[in-house]
């Protein structure tokens, strides 16, 4: 009886096997009463079998259509979404942003405008990010729910970040911290990354390797591990920041293959780009040759590019060049300059938006917010008189902003027409030098040469080994600079690194590119803090400002 039942088993099997269109709809039909808890942790389980997973999707779906629940439906949409590539995931976003608009639901709208510039972002599409969480931000407000008010401060601050306005991307970061900590455990670990990200740009690497400490010693305490790989990575950074070139490459080596298995080519790319500059600088230039060229690969492959990495191009160049491979030479110029085209209209269009949009609006209403609070307790004369002070604190802050805007236009304006700032007084400036005049002719002569030559831009200049050059004594070196220049020693090395680095920036335009860390190096400063604060000292204005003001008026005039 067994035997005559195996050619029926058999021919169930084939049919099955030829027709799998028809298997997967009988599996369709016999989830069609399948509850959504049930679909959902469906589509959880399937993940590493994407045809199972999508008969489950597609259940979902269709069970919310057929119940018309707009909230399902767009839960739908974003479950597509959250499992699709990340191209198709746009698509997705659109679905769900035209599914919540129909439910008229002020919670449904903002958060699919925010899973959609989520979905952007992802793409480091970040002009396009930022347009979506703009327009996510009035429906979160209206929906006064915390979590997607707080999450989208934080999609907020990672654009602060991309632009460099560490300042206000750590304030932002920082006020979701708490929150995400008695909330949401995942998003409590994302944050400490993005703040030690934060720190490890601003050039505060102690600070951010507090914040991957921080990291994980939360992961063991929530029994979260999955945002360990990229500690280990932001670890990685610090230590080759610290000049531990070793550490940083083997960090950043262990870091990379599961951080691929995560999709995540733009990490990826940092980690090779830093792998590289590490073997670099420890001179093994040939090793180092296969990652830097990651960083070519990843512009080629998903337009992929960020200001730090651009140096990778630069380093090609440059080996390509003392090898006499013109064409290779030739090649990596033609992408620096692609790359340079893509970070400048990226930059330059995100930094109006976000200022315009964001940084403006969001004054606007605080001020709207006062006023109304203000309107409302009229009645209550203590109440008044707190609100007219309320009121003339926002104006003197929008007369400061309005004269601090003027005054960074103006001086901007003087350091394009070539007009030095004037130099601080020093009380003992004028003080009788009591050196003998041959001797201040020798020193000033040979200082002189000592400038003409550039020497200023060498690293660790101290009093002694200027007074070695100038074949003087430590005391005759401050005291003649006091004399003839009013300025302490230290003042007149930083100005002379700064009048440079401003000339650089007004004649060549890779340079308005570069980081802080970057231009630090380049003129010789220790620390990318000493550059920052001495540009400010000399120019009244800080680095970031002067770059992308002259960034904006170049392009402007068509001579970028």
């Amino acid at each position: 009886m067994a035997f005559h039942r195996i050619p029926i088993l058999l021919l169930y099997c084939a049919i099955i096997l030829t027709c799998p269109e028809s298997y997967g709809m009988s599996v369709q039909d016999s989830l069609h009463y399948k509850d959504f808890r049930y679909l959902f942790s469906g589509i959880r389980r399937s993940k590493e079998e994407p045809a199972l997973q999508k008969i489950y999707l597609e259940a979902f779906l269709a069970k919310a259509k057929a119940e018309k629940d707009w909230e399902l439906i767009v839960n739908g949409y974003k479950n597509f979404a959250d499992y699709a590539d990340e191209k198709m995931a746009i698509a997705y976003a659109d679905s769900m942003v035209y599914a919540a608009k129909q439910s008229q639901d002020d919670k449904l709208i903002g958060s699919s405008y925010l899973s959609k510039g989520i979905a952007y972002y992802a793409l480091k599409r970040h002009e396009l990010a930022l347009e979506n969480y703009l327009l996510a931000k009035p429906y979160i407000e209206k929906s006064e729910d915390e979590y997607l008010q707080h999450k989208l401060k934080y999609n907020i601050a990672h654009e602060k970040y991309y632009l460099g306005k560490n300042e206000e991307a750590i304030q932002l970061f920082t006020s979701c911290l708490q929150y995400f900590k008695d909330t949401n455990p995942r998003a409590y670990l994302n944050t400490l990354h993005s703040l030690g990200l934060v720190y490890n740009k601003a050039g505060d690497y102690g600070k951010s390797m507090e914040m991957v400490n921080l990291g994980n010693r939360a992961a063991e305490t929530f029994g979260n591990h999955s945002m360990d790989i990229y500690f280990l990575h932001l670890k990685g950074l610090n230590e080759y920041f610290r000049g531990n070139y070793a550490s940083a490459i083997k960090y950043l080596k262990e870091a990379i293959p599961e951080i691929r298995a995560n999709n995540d080519h733009g990490n990826v790319t940092v980690a090779n780009f830093y792998i590289g500059k590490s073997l670099w600088d420890l001179k093994r230039y040939r090793e180092s040759l296969p990652y830097l060229k990651q960083v070519d690969q990843a512009l080629i492959d998903n337009n992929y590019i960020r200001p730090d990495l651009r140096e990778s191009f630069e380093l090609l160049i440059g080996y390509y060049k003392d090898k006499r491979e013109l064409k290779k030479v030739l090649y990596y110029v033609d992408q620096l300059l692609v790359a340079d085209s893509i970070l400048t209209i990226t930059h330059d269009k995100l930094y109006d938006n976000i200022h315009v949009n964001y940084d403006t609006a969001e004054l606007r209403q605080e001020k709207e917010n006062i006023e109304k609070q203000l309107s409302q307790e009229l009645a209550d004369k203590r109440l008044l008189i707190l609100g007219s002070v309320c009121l003339a604190i926002i104006i003197v802050v929008l007369s400061v902003t309005l004269y601090r805007h003027r005054r960074r236009n103006r001086i901007f304006r003087e350091l394009m027409e070539n007009k030095k700032p004037i130099a601080k007084p020093v009380n003992d400036a004028h003080k009788e030098l009591l050196i003998p005049k041959e001797t201040v002719d020798k020193i000033l002569s040979r200082l002189e040469k000592w400038k003409q030559a550039q020497r200023f831009l060498e690293p660790n200049i101290t009093r002694a080994s200027m007074a070695v050059h100038l074949e003087t004594n430590v005391h005759y070196v401050s005291d003649v600079i006091l004399h003839y220049y009013g300025k302490s020693f230290t003042e007149y090395i930083n100005d002379l690194k700064i009048d440079y680095i401003i000339e650089q920036l007004k004649t060549d335009k890779h340079k308005r590119m570069f980081t802080h860390d970057a231009l630090a190096k380049e003129a010789g400063f220790r620390t990318t803090q000493s550059f920052v604060t001495a540009f400010k000292a000399r120019a009244g204005i800080s680095p970031n400002f002067f770059s992308a003001k002259i960034r904006k008026e170049m392009n402007e005039n068509g001579n970028l």
